[in-house]
């Protein structure tokens, strides 16, 4: 799922999209390995800051991987863990 999202993310064509990366390894060290290996160019949320932060909070993870859009109000638009996470990936590339 990781390429993808780069790839989505680097095809955006304006900024109305954000995309934050929230790992749940267990270490930063583990996580910055992680952003290299995967050539990750979007921001994400370090270690230290995940647990209090409001995302990980409203949004917590279900499954691995997971992932959620979420628009500018906080509604979520799509969500999926493991194999529905294609249906998921497949909205966010329709958003520029």
């Amino acid at each position: 799922m990781t390429p993808q999202l780069v790839e989505a993310y680097a095809q955006r064509t304006s900024g109305n999209v954000e995309y934050i990366l929230m790992n749940y390894d267990d270490s930063q060290k583990a996580m910055d390995k992680y952003l290299v290996k995967s050539k990750i160019n979007f921001p994400g949320l370090k270690i230290a800051d995940r647990d209090a932060n409001y995302l990980t909070t409203v949004f917590p993870a279900e499954g691995f991987p997971s992932l959620v859009i979420i628009d500018a109000n906080g509604k979520v638009l799509s969500s999926g863990t493991g194999p529905k996470v294609s249906k998921v990936l497949a909205k966010v590339k329709k958003l520029k």
